[in-house]
């Protein structure tokens, strides 16, 4: 006789809610065996990497964690505002058929070999780059 066989018969044997709670019972002491093969497992050295150490991981999801603002680029106003400097923005676009990334990169890569110069002459270089380039 299985368990299955065994539940079926108390099933029948038994009035509903008695059946029920002995089902009750029986889960529990399933969940009381389970804990107690945990705690003797954890108990073995070799076995350790087999658990978690829950008290760590649930204090690591309450912790605050440092709040580091944002560094703001290293842009000036005008080069939002200035019409030249718009002009220059549309041209270089316009080259690298809209795509907005490639023309942030290129700009950043020119910021960074040649530090100090104008927005604008960012701008005009990589336009001339691209175009010496293309020809």
């Amino acid at each position: 006789m299985n368990f299955i066989d065994f539940l079926s018969q108390l099933l029948v044997s038994l009035p509903a809610p008695i059946f029920g709670l002995v089902v009750g019972v029986v889960v529990v002491l399933c969940y009381f065996a389970l804990y107690l093969l945990f705690v003797f497992l954890e108990q073995v050295p070799a076995l350790g990497f087999l658990f978690l150490d829950l008290d760590k991981m649930v204090s690591g999801l309450f912790k605050s964690k440092p709040h580091f603002p944002k560094p703001r680029a290293k842009v000036s106003r005008s080069y939002r505002t200035d019409p030249t400097n718009r002009a220059l923005q549309n041209d270089l676009l316009i080259l690298l058929k809209g795509d907005v990334p490639t023309a942030k990169r290129l700009l950043l890569q020119q910021r960074r070999h040649n530090p100090g110069q104008s927005d604008n002459w960012y701008l005009e270089k990589v336009i001339y780059d691209l175009e010496r380039d293309r020809h």
